[in-house]
């Protein structure tokens, strides 16, 4: 369980460290499935799945207790990037 949300995050953080604003934007967009300017919990899980991790609701709630600043239960695009710019 932890080494999922380790290797999950290991692989968001190491794209960050290489990745221009550009491209953090494009991860949030990929996260973000239906468009809205939030990702979900639920959209978080699913994106997990399509990249082919496994992740359990309590790591998602633990990074999202990290990321969602203003616990509307949805991340924003400021506060992704704020999350991951603490995380590296």
């Amino acid at each position: 369980m932890a080494g999922h949300y380790a290797s999950a995050r290991s692989e968001i953080q190491e794209a960050i460290r290489m990745s221009t604003s550009e491209e953090l934007t494009r991860t949030f967009h990929e996260l973000d499935m239906n468009d809205d300017g939030q990702i979900t919990m639920q959209e978080f899980a699913s994106a997990m799945t399509n990249r082919g991790e496994t992740i359990s609701e309590e790591e998602i709630a633990s990074i999202f207790a990290d990321a969602d600043t203003d616990k509307d239960g949805r991340i924003s695009l400021e506060e992704f990037t704020s999350a991951w710019n603490r995380a590296g």
